[in-house]
């Protein structure tokens, strides 16, 4: 009931958001550097992002600060607030990248002070120290890397709160599934409006915003802490795959590059490109998330001493596929030219 709550609303706010923006004129040219042909409106991502922030921030005032879920809602909702509102205003007129990033590290402490009571009973506090830098900053950005084509940043997150919300569920903690369905269901209201064919793209502070979600549900207290956040891993890893693996080849790539600037190198860019489109390569993408969802589902209640190999192997498999599929779309991009 609450993901279907959560997806009206979003459907509904979404369908405003992206009036307003056509009234602001906010639209993104096609470019050199972008995966669209024609104007297409953004911030859109506004409408689910305002559904998330309103569930998360609702339910942890039910619960209570004193409660360690609640506490983590309480702080989550309020991080992803404060990199909400700076993307909203990039998306509206660009911003430098200090205040951008300013943003995305208060956010991710903010987080990470909402989980450090239950936390630290599992893990040492100096590992705890390395999440905003290791985990919550990065999926941030890779979410945002990873928003260039119709459907595929959307899908993949919802594939990673599904998994989750069952995770929870076969833990015996439902309060804990209701955060993840929450997300489900706002990006399943989003989703109409992206794919397959755009009407609009999510912007900035849908795909930023979205970065740092997936980041707090890794860290939610649930009963089953310790799967918690190999099965992210799990259930992103085709996103932290692309990405990471992109920007390791740019780093590293000589003649040397500015790796940091925006570009059309990711495996997922290269694959639309190569004759893919939207539509066959962000399904692609989604079966593949879908196939570490199962994964997920087996391991995770049943045998969770094996989550952390099944992580190792996947990301092993995955990079090997990754460069594969690289070689694959280079070939395909020069028999069409």
């Amino acid at each position: 009931m609450l993901g279907l709550a959560a997806a009206l609303a979003s459907a509904l706010l979404t369908l405003l958001v992206i009036q307003y923006a056509h009234q602001a004129q906010m639209h993104d040219a096609p470019g050199a550097r972008r995966m669209h042909r024609q104007p297409t409106v953004r911030g859109a991502g506004l409408g689910f992002v305002a559904v998330i922030i309103a569930g998360w921030g609702g339910l942890g005032l039910a619960l209570g600060y004193a409660d360690p879920l609640g506490r983590w809602a309480l702080c989550a909702a309020l991080g992803v607030l404060v990199v909400a509102v700076v993307s909203w205003m990039d998306d509206r007129r660009p911003l430098p990248v200090l205040p951008r990033l300013l943003a995305h590290v208060v956010g991710a402490l903010i987080v990470t002070w909402g989980v450090w009571p239950s936390w630290s009973t599992h893990y040492p506090q100096p590992l705890l120290l390395c999440v905003p830098v290791v985990l919550l900053v990065p999926a941030i950005n890779f979410w945002n890397f990873v928003d260039g084509i119709n459907g595929l940043a959307a899908s993949q997150a919802a594939v990673v709160a599904t998994g989750l919300a069952a995770l929870a569920v076969a833990a015996g903690d439902v309060p804990a599934s209701w955060f993840s369905a929450i997300v489900g269901g706002a990006l399943l209201g989003f989703l109409p409006s992206n794919f397959p064919k755009a009407r609009a793209f999510m912007g900035d502070v849908g795909s930023a915003s979205l970065g740092l979600i997936v980041g707090a549900l890794a860290l939610q207290p649930v009963r089953e802490t310790a799967v918690v956040l190999p099965a992210v891993f799990l259930l992103a890893a085709l996103v932290f795959l692309d990405t990471g693996l992109t920007l390791a080849w740019r780093m590293l790539r000589r003649p040397r590059r500015r790796w940091y600037t925006a570009h059309r190198e990711h495996l997922y860019q290269w694959l639309t490109r190569a004759g893919w489109g939207h539509v066959r390569t962000t399904t692609l993408y989604f079966i593949g998330a879908a196939g570490t969802l199962l994964t997920v589902l087996f391991i995770g209640p049943l045998h969770p001493d094996l989550m952390l190999i099944a992580v190792i192997v996947t990301y092993l498999v995955g990079a090997v596929l990754w460069r594969l599929g690289r070689d694959y779309a280079l070939q395909q991009s020069r028999r069409r030219s």
